[in-house]
């Protein structure tokens, strides 16, 4: 028997997986496999696609129909594995509960208009953000997580291995080239992809132009912008693009990048802040969206007078809260000030890396990140 490893997602997913097919993807190695075996009762339920055996049984449907949770593991490696699963599901309902994970974006299977629409319920497992370091991970408190996170990444083996965490972060990012990048499009130029991972790093928190990156690479624009695409799909990088409605003048489009891997960048530990508030951002954006169906989702701000705010969080199309980070300067963003007196009603925050006592200047506060936990209260207020 596994034991429970407790993550954010552990009772939610325990909670879907009694009404209907959960799937659950996320990063390489951020943890959905340990994750996925915790809920368990028998090694014999945890089947890998990547398994000789385990692929012909799960081909052959041949596990057992009424024992506990089946964790189907890395099971979109299978070719068919849309039509395999509406098989199985038209047969035997829920019983016994499957749990599909896969280290590649499942969202288009969600738009199919196919057989299980309505009969799925999907998470994104995150690296660890400062409050689950806290509440899962030992922690002492939320700022010396964040330390911790700025130099190791959230990913968990090097989050409680900090010695390890460059040697763990660049196997992975070889990994994903030499085997996700080349499994999913035979992209034969791996290194030029490479190069662009590392361009990448280079710019995190930064606005990024496909025709200059292409000219970096030694290829065309459009190939940058598939590549891009296909660094998304597989969580090495997350993309943000501008807000811009309603606010005349803000007519920036290029998107900024950062990576799943906050540790990542290679341009500042400015940029590694940055990466991680917007990640941990992210995170709660996703798991709101996907356990209980709102529709947050995280935008930037900059216009072509340079007023700019990292980043903008939204409820459909209307903004919600508003977020500058700073790495130790406490002093009020001309942009952060700019913007909220357009969108008054909007929560606005500077998120500092210093420990500093709360503050509240033209309606914007600004919170030490010890107490960043202020931003997730205001995603839980839902309307």
């Amino acid at each position: 028997m596994f034991r429970l490893v407790m993550r954010y997602l552990t009772r939610p997913i325990l909670k879907d997986l009694s009404r209907k097919l959960v799937f659950l993807s996320g990063p390489r190695q951020v943890g959905k496999s340990t994750l996925a075996r915790s809920l368990i009762h028998s090694p014999s339920q945890y089947l890998n696609w990547d398994i000789p055996s385990d692929r012909k049984i799960i081909r052959d449907i041949s596990w057992l129909k009424k024992d506990g949770l089946v964790v189907l593991d890395e099971l979109p490696k299978f070719l068919k594995w849309k039509n395999f699963l509406k098989g199985v599901i038209d047969e035997y309902g829920n019983t016994p509960p499957l749990l599909v994970t896969a280290s590649a974006r499942l969202e288009t299977f969600k738009r199919g208009g196919d057989a299980l629409t309505g009969r799925t319920y999907m998470y994104h497992l995150h690296p660890i953000d400062p409050l689950e370091a806290v509440e899962h991970f030992g922690a002492k408190d939320t700022f010396e997580a964040c330390q911790k996170l700025i130099r190791t990444g959230g990913f968990p083996e090097a989050f409680l291995n900090p010695n390890e965490a460059a040697r763990l972060r660049e196997d992975r990012l070889q990994m994903v080239v030499r085997e996700d990048i080349r499994d999913l499009s035979m992209i034969s130029e791996l290194r030029g992809m490479q190069l662009l991972i590392d361009l990448l790093r280079d710019r995190v928190g930064g606005t990024i132009n496909y025709s200059n990156l292409a000219s970096d690479v030694g290829v065309s624009a459009p190939t940058i912008k598939k590549w891009i695409e296909l660094l998304e799909r597989l969580f090495v990088i997350f993309l943000i693009h501008p807000y811009s409605r309603n606010i005349a003048r803000s007519i920036r489009k290029e998107p900024k990048v950062y990576f799943y891997d906050c540790a990542a960048a290679t341009n500042g530990e400015g940029a590694t802040f940055e990466n991680l508030v917007g990640l941990t951002l992210l995170k709660w954006i996703q798991f709101s969206n996907d356990s209980v169906g709102t529709r947050y989702g995280l935008s930037y701000f900059r216009d072509k007078d340079k007023h700019e705010v990292d980043f903008v969080v939204t409820s459909g199309l209307k903004p919600l809260a508003l977020v500058e980070v700073k790495r130790g300067d406490d002093t009020l963003h001309p942009g952060l000030v700019y913007l909220k007196k357009i969108l008054p009603t909007c929560k606005a925050f500077q998120i500092v890396n210093a420990r500093i006592k709360r503050q509240e200047r033209l309606d914007i506060q600004t919170l030490s990140v010890a107490d960043i936990r202020e931003l997730r209260v205001v995603l839980e207020k839902r309307e």
